[in-house]
């Protein structure tokens, strides 16, 4: 498996894991109001390899290997 592969897995992942989430959550970004992104503005962000879609997928990324490791 090349890396492009493993960076599509990782992408769906992570999307999966955002759809999961509760259908009002927002995630704030930044210290604006308008940093607030819904699910569905979050998995556009991640689908169109933006930075702040590449911030969510290393943020759920770090989340997940912490779990695997037994810290959260």
């Amino acid at each position: 498996m090349n890396q492009e592969n493993k960076q599509e897995i990782i992408k769906k992942i992570v999307i999966e894991r955002v759809r999961a989430m509760s259908p009002n959550v927002k995630i704030a970004l930044g210290s604006t109001t308008k940093s607030f992104l819904d699910k569905n503005q979050l998995i556009e962000e991640i689908n169109n390899n933006t930075d702040v879609g590449k911030k969510i997928i290393n943020i759920q990324m770090k989340y997940v290997r912490a779990l695997k490791e037994g810290l959260v």
